[in-house]
């Protein structure tokens, strides 16, 4: 079982990895990892609101195995501050764009190195970070 520190510090070693693999060209390993660090913060997200003392719905269990970006925010319960964030920040809103075309079957592809960076300055850009923002509800 993960628990919400175990996959806090995934998302961050996926994240730093991720990094490693853009600096050295390795650009579809990159964008995998990049995104699965997205999909691990969110997971993170969701484990805060999982009671110890309780068994969850079982359709909110099959929930949490979805690698879907956008999904995986609704399970976490932040689509409306998702949304708000988007409404009131244009440049977060395009990152998120950028960041929510990830999915998990995207180690099944080839990647080049301009797609990998944009993914991961939409990640992890000083202004506008999707990982940030996905941080601030761990």
């Amino acid at each position: 079982m993960l628990g919400k520190r175990t996959l806090e510090k995934l998302a961050l070693l996926r994240l730093e990895d991720a990094g490693y693999l853009l600096n050295n060209n390795r650009a579809s390993s990159a964008y995998y990892l990049a995104g699965y660090a997205v999909e691990l913060g969110l997971k993170a997200c969701i484990a805060k609101s999982i009671h110890s003392n309780a068994i969850p719905d079982l359709a909110f269990v099959r929930s949490i195995y979805s690698h879907n970006l956008s999904d995986l925010i609704g399970v976490a319960g932040l689509t409306q501050l998702l949304n708000e964030e988007i409404d009131s920040n244009q440049d977060f809103a395009k990152h998120w764009a950028i960041t929510n075309q990830w999915n998990e079957t995207s180690r099944y592809e080839v990647w080049d190195i301009m797609a990998a960076r944009t993914l991961f300055v939409a990640i992890v850009d000083n202004q506008t970070r999707v990982f940030q923002w996905v941080k601030k509800f761990w």
